[in-house]
């Protein structure tokens, strides 16, 4: 009887944690620059002639700041964005703000994963 009462509760649970997950960020690609407005929980992907030059989003903290990443690999700092299958992207590293806010996080598979080193 115990056995059936616990994977009831894990199977619900699962189903639960399902329902609760964030919607991934969007990526969208733009051609020459930024526009002049960001969305929300979108990752802005800015190439040129076929060469990714930056990647931005606006800060997950909702501090309205917009995050400039670098994606040219002779500049530094640089980034690397991933695109997936499935239409979410990743940067590697991570995204650590030294100023402002001072957010930490890694961006994986279009979701925000914060640092414990906030």
């Amino acid at each position: 009887m115990i056995d059936r009462l616990l994977g009831f509760f894990s199977w619900l649970f699962s189903k639960l944690a399902f329902w609760n997950k964030p919607k991934p960020y969007t990526t969208i690609f733009v051609e020459d620059c930024l526009p002049d407005n960001l969305k929300p929980k979108a990752l802005y992907v800015v190439h040129e002639h076929g060469t990714f030059e930056q990647a931005a989003m606006l800060c997950p903290c909702t501090c309205g700041q917009i995050l400039h990443m670098n994606l040219l690999q002779d500049e530094r700092p640089c980034w690397k964005v991933t695109h997936h299958s499935d239409g979410t992207a990743s940067l590697h590293p991570s995204v650590w703000r030294q100023k402002g806010c001072k957010s930490h996080f890694w961006f994986r598979n279009g979701q925000v994963i914060w640092s414990a080193e906030r």
